[in-house]
């Protein structure tokens, strides 16, 4: 019995002395990570737990009252220092490190240093045990846990817990690249809690809690060189996927979603308890455009970028594989990132550079005639003297002013932002006639209505209304120039302004000739006209005015069969 028993101790001994080699490699190793997120801590574990062996140790060497006691307090503040070191790593490495605090600290330390302080104050209130000297017992002592032990040793309990069940969660939520890592840490955190109980309920002749410590140390010792533990922070993803504005969808590899973020969320329904789990083809309609991209996407095994137009938004979809160490596809991340704004920017450039392509040919076609015009009089002037050859160069210097006026209003329709006030029409339509050489044509205001407009581009708006009914409005052959009938005032047109009746807009017309058999979208492009005196830019300047506050034009025949502007302020 006596071979036996220390033949168990030898047993014991070369446990403890191979459990204080590793788990002390190991807080060395932790240490010198010490940068990483939960390295402190978790080194604090390892650290403690190489001091409990060590302690533990010690007590079979040289077994006494004395040396029972002093190594029974040592074990004791190991624990309170594994149990609070283990809590504040778990917090961090499971992403809430915003929790590691100072002040989190100090107060998980205050049961452990009030218990500490009872411990090795024991011999004066013995509140923590009793310690009857005994020659048969272990160390010559035999020690009886009070209720105050136990409350400690229950509070020690719920902080273990409480971590492995951060660690759990974390495993489960981990559907890849981390899974492995947390259950190493759930099965090297539950060895030496479950070492523990055996020790205080069965074998309490014996520390196990140590000798587990080791194998929580092979285990750890796996992890950090299999599964890059310490060396990649599983945190990043989950601040990843909770702050990007990009949808982040993870799907396995049968089609089940099994994470999203908040961004994703507008492209669902439902809230993410419903979401993830569920099928991606059972969570959109048959006919959705998205199921065919995704149809062709969940067949590639590299990463692959698709663009694609969902209702009114344009959209990149990027899909990235997921594989396990052993390369195998065990599902794929897609990425959706919105173009919408982008895309409109781009269209809205586009048209700019149309626009000034226009603007360019005017300049090098249209402003490029009248100077010819001009030139060809200036010389026939000189040789003859004759006055019509002035007024000749007059109004080629007269056209060219139109024609630099209208480029310039249409080139700062988008500069500055409107100016929007209540307007009333007919305060605005006989202020523009007033700036409008309108020669002996007469205004008409047939009914009024106030608008919320931008009073000077509104103004801009009617005069250029008023000038196309004017010049175009003429009965003059097309032989003859429009515009020199109404500065000499041979010709006359009326202009009418009033509301539509059935909508909400107004309308400018006349009962001049009409535009004919002219393509009514075709008069509102920038340098179209049917007449060889105009600029072309008038209506498409009040397009663009219109378009600036919402609003749209059209052109159709008035009721007395000459030309009608119709503008309508509800956007359709």
């Amino acid at each position: 019995m006596n071979q036996t028993m220390a033949g168990a101790q030898t047993v014991y001994q070369a446990l403890l002395v191979f459990s204080l080699l590793v788990t002390t490699g190991t807080a060395v190793y932790v240490w010198s990570n010490r940068d990483q997120r939960g390295a402190l801590a978790l080194s604090a574990v390892f650290g403690s737990a190489a001091l409990w062996s060590g302690a533990a140790l010690v007590q079979t060497l040289w077994p006494s009252g004395r040396t029972t006691l002093l190594t029974s307090k040592t074990i004791l503040f190991c624990v309170v220092v594994q149990m609070v070191g283990f809590l504040l790593f778990a917090l961090a490495y499971t992403g809430r490190e915003s929790y590691v605090t100072r002040r989190t600290v100090a107060l998980l330390s205050v049961e452990p240093l009030v218990f500490t302080a009872l411990v090795w104050t024991n011999g004066a209130h013995e509140l923590v045990w009793t310690a009857t000297v005994e020659s048969a017992a272990s160390g010559g002592v035999e020690m009886a846990a009070k209720p105050l032990f136990w409350v400690h040793t229950v509070y020690s309990y719920g902080l273990i817990a409480l971590g492995v069940g951060l660690i759990l969660l974390f495993a489960l939520r981990s559907k890849y690249l981390y899974q492995r890592q947390a259950a190493a840490l759930v099965v090297a955190t539950v060895a030496p809690w479950l070492a523990n109980v055996a020790s205080l309920t069965v074998v309490d002749s014996y520390h196990l809690t140590p000798i587990a410590f080791a194998l929580t140390a092979v285990v750890l010792t796996w992890a950090v060189v299999s599964e890059d533990f310490l060396d990649i922070s599983p945190v990043a993803t989950e601040l990843v996927m909770d702050t990007i504005d990009i949808a982040v969808f993870v799907v396995d590899d049968e089609d089940r979603i099994v994470e999203r973020n908040d961004a994703a969320g507008q492209f669902f329904d439902g809230e993410r308890e419903q979401i993830v789990g569920s099928s991606v083809r059972d969570l959109f309609d048959d006919g959705a455009a998205i199921l065919p991209i995704y149809e062709e996407l969940s067949r590639q095994t590299e990463p692959t970028t698709r663009e694609a137009t969902l209702e009114d938004r344009h959209v990149r979809i990027q899909m990235s594989p997921l594989r396990e160490h052993d390369d195998r596809l065990v599902g794929r991340t897609y990425m959706v990132v919105d173009l919408t704004e982008q895309r409109e920017r781009e269209e809205e450039l586009r048209r700019r550079n149309e626009q000034l392509d226009r603007f360019a040919g005017v300049v090098s076609h249209d402003l490029r005639n009248p100077l010819e015009v001009a030139d060809g009089g200036l010389r026939l002037a000189r040789e003859t003297g004759a006055e019509e050859h002035f007024e000749r160069v007059a109004r080629a210097h007269e056209r060219m002013d139109r024609l630099i006026e209208d480029i310039l209003v249409l080139a700062r329709q988008d500069e500055t932002a409107l100016d929007v006030g209540p307007i009333s029409i007919a305060d605005a339509a006989e202020e523009a006639w007033e700036y409008v050489q309108t020669g002996d044509s007469s205004l008409e205001i047939r009914d009024d209505v106030t608008l919320q407009a931008d009073a000077d581009r509104f103004g801009q708006l009617l005069e250029n209304c008023f000038r196309n009914a004017v010049e175009h409005g003429s009965t003059s052959p097309p032989s003859q120039a429009p515009v020199d009938a109404a500065e000499h005032g041979n010709e006359s047109v009326t202009v009418f302004v009033g509301t539509l009746p059935e909508e909400a807009g107004f309308y400018v017309g006349d009962d001049g000739p009409g535009f004919g058999d002219v393509d009514g979208e075709r008069l509102f492009e920038a340098g179209y006209t049917t007449n060889s005196d105009g600029t072309g830019f008038g209506l498409s300047i009040v397009e663009e005015i219109a378009a600036a506050h919402g609003w749209s034009v059209s052109a159709t025949e008035s009721e007395s069969g000459g030309a009608r502007i119709e503008v309508r302020t509800d956007g359709a």
